[in-house]
């Protein structure tokens, strides 16, 4: 149907005759525009002369499912059903709250589909969703990259490092870094009857409805961040305004709101990384502050999305390199001397004030600031007896606080604290080998620790449902 370097056919299955719509299944990209799946759908309904259906759901058990969750993206739905009404798309959200709540919607809805088109997103339980589909129904299954601004699919194989993927990057950027347009809907239908179970969002409800699933309900939503693409775009031109003049000076200064904070909406595909990315282009600021945010935004977010397309093991210490796994085997008997139990861990407990800051700032808002949190995580390699255990432990932390955890960028994250995408370091230390040390005194002498210390104590608490 396409050679897009976007598309990926997961199933070939034959078109149903008799269809009533095309089917986009949002997933990850949770958004009206700027999403190349939900184009390549209406180009695909707009050739057979369908309407379109887009369906979202949101299940009660999937890995770490909480309140904080939950609610950031609920936050979305009603904003999302009134932009694709106005676009003349059916828009369907359902909210399985528990195990009595009917199931395989998706199969549901797709047999009165003639294709079904789907996210193509390279981590978590998305790969997962897309298999099973491909085998519950018989009409062609359709996945689609809109994590980037690159295609994953412009790479042939993992890529080591920053070095090795940013002239690839560099290259191919005149050719993708543009405005999309999106595409009109020729066949109108934004009331279509489907044969699917619908949960009504609106912004007095959320707290209610998140109240009724059975989920995780200690973790409460953020006090600071809110869901949406409103959410996300007000933050966006906060940023681009007045923060990414100074952002090359500001953005390792986590005392200040220095950065960019986008992460949680570009995770939940609220905001897409093509959009963010014009939106620096286009702003009044320096040329350096800009290379430097879409360094970030580009080169380094794009390297972690390669790393979970291209390994299988992107979630495991089963992906490090070789020198790094050495390394840890050599010293895996050291003695570690300050071992804490993870509730210790969990809950800022430490004897390290700069650390516990660090995870208050995460179980309070959501969120770590990015220079810290390469502290966060090599600490915790020095306070487990193991560095599998340290793994699991900050993996368990992310995903489960961290709204922008579950993604290729955390994992990246994470696994650089074990020599992923870096180089060995000397001198060798006790329990860390070759791999880059860090000290909380050594980064306490970078920016204004004590101002963040006490920030992250006045943070108020996450909110109550």
């Amino acid at each position: 149907m396409s050679d897009d370097l976007r598309v990926t056919e997961l199933s070939a299955g034959r078109e149903n005759g008799r269809a009533r719509y095309v089917l986009y299944w949002m997933q990850v990209y949770k958004r009206a525009a700027h999403n190349h799946a939900l184009d390549f759908a209406v180009r695909a309904a707009n050739e057979r002369g369908l309407p379109v259906v887009v369906y979202e759901g949101l299940k009660y058990y999937y890995p770490w499912a909480n309140d904080r969750l939950h609610t950031f993206i609920l936050e979305g739905v009603a904003e999302k059903r009134e932009e694709f009404a106005r676009r003349g798309i059916r828009y369907v959200f359902y909210l399985q709250r528990h195990a009595r709540d009917p199931r395989h919607t998706v199969a549901r809805l797709a047999r009165a589909a003639a294709l079904v088109v789907t996210d193509d997103f390279p981590s978590f339980i998305v790969p997962e969703h897309n298999r099973h589909i491909t085998e519950q129904v018989s009409v062609p299954v359709y996945a689609v990259d809109s994590n980037g601004v690159v295609p994953l699919r412009a790479f042939e194989k993992e890529e080591y490092a920053a070095r090795t993927i940013r002239p690839k990057i560099r290259r191919l950027l005149p050719e993708h870094l543009k405005p999309s347009r999106g595409v009109a809907v020729k066949r109108r239908a934004p009331h279509l009857e489907v044969d699917c179970p619908e949960t009504l969002v609106t912004g007095a409800n959320v707290a209610a409805l998140v109240a009724e699933c059975d989920i995780d309900h200690a973790v409460k939503p953020s006090p600071i961040y809110r869901g949406g693409t409103s959410a996300g775009r007000a933050r966006l031109r906060r940023f681009v305004k007045n923060i990414l003049p100074r952002y090359d000076e500001t953005r390792n200064e986590p005392s200040v709101d220095g950065t960019s904070r986008l992460s949680p909406y570009l995770h939940f595909g609220f905001l897409s990384a093509l959009e963010v990315a014009l939106a620096v282009e286009r702003a009044d600021a320096p040329r350096g502050a800009k290379d430097a945010y879409l360094e970030e935004l580009i080169v380094r977010r794009e390297l972690a999305y390669n790393f979970a397309r291209f390994n299988p093991d992107h979630d495991s210490l089963d992906s490090l390199p070789a020198w790094a796994k050495k390394t840890m085997r050599e010293h895996a008997a050291d003695a570690r001397p300050a071992l804490l139990t993870p509730e210790q861990i969990e809950g800022a407990e430490t004897y390290d004030e700069l650390w516990d800051a660090t995870q208050r700032e995460l179980v309070r808002t959501g969120e770590i600031h990015n220079y810290v949190r390469m502290l966060w995580g090599k600490r915790v390699i020095e306070w487990r007896p193991t560095y599998e255990d340290s793994f699991r432990l900050l993996e368990h932390l992310n995903n489960k606080y961290a709204l922008d955890g579950r993604n290729p960028n955390s994992y990246a994250g994470i696994l650089w604290c074990f020599g992923k995408h870096d180089r060995a370091w000397g001198p060798e230390r006790d329990v860390f080998g070759k791999l880059r040390f860090m000290s909380s005194q050594a980064m306490a002498r970078k920016f204004d620790a004590r101002r963040y210390v006490e920030w992250t104590k006045s943070l108020p608490a996450p909110l109550a449902n």
